[in-house]
C-alpha cells in the first residue's frame, strides 16, 4: 500500500508553511512530522494512493492551541462516506473550535504519543482499529 504524508503549519501571520511529502514514511518520519506540527498549529495527512473504492483512504490531524483533533476518512460500500474520531466518554458534552469549526470535546486529545500510534497504524495497515478511533 502506497501512503503519501505531508501538510502544513500556519506561522504567527497565519500564512501556511508546506510541510515535505514523505511517500510511505518510517515510524519516525512519524513522530517527526506530528512533532513538528504539534507546538504550532496546522493539518497533517497521511492518503492511501490510490484511494480505495471501499474502506480508509485519508487519516487527518488538525492542531490549534494544543489540542488534536483526529479525522479518518472511509467510504464504505453503499456508496456513503464515514469519519471517524476519537471519542472520550470521560470530557464533558461540550464543544471546541479548531480552526473556526465546532467540533465535539470528546473527539479531541492532547496526547501526541495517541497521534503517533494512530498514524503508525494507519501507514502500516491502512487503517485504524475501532479500539483507538469510532
Amino acid at each position: 500500500m502506497n501512503m503519501e504524508f505531508g501538510g502544513y503549519i500556519n506561522d504567527v501571520g497565519a500564512q501556511r508553511n508546506q510541510l515535505p511529502v514523505i511517500f510511505n514514511p518510517d515510524d519516525l518520519a512519524i513522530e517527526k512530522t506530528v512533532a513538528a506540527v504539534c507546538g504550532e498549529a496546522g493539518v497533517v495527512s497521511m492518503r492511501c494512493r490510490p484511494a480505495p473504492e471501499i474502506g480508509p483512504y485519508e487519516l487527518t490531524l488538525y492542531v490549534e492551541n494544543g489540542q488534536f483533533l483526529l479525522m479518518l476518512s472511509e467510504n464504505e460500500e453503499d456508496g456513503e462516506h464515514n469519519v471517524r474520531t476519537p471519542i472520550d466518554n470521560n470530557v464533558v458534552a461540550d464543544f471546541v473550535i479548531i480552526f473556526g469549526e465546532k467540533y465535539p470535546a470528546k473527539a479531541i486529545t492532547r496526547d501526541i504519543e495517541f497521534v503517533c500510534m494512530t498514524f503508525k497504524e494507519f501507514a502500516h495497515t491502512g487503517n485504524v482499529s475501532e479500539g483507538l478511533l469510532r
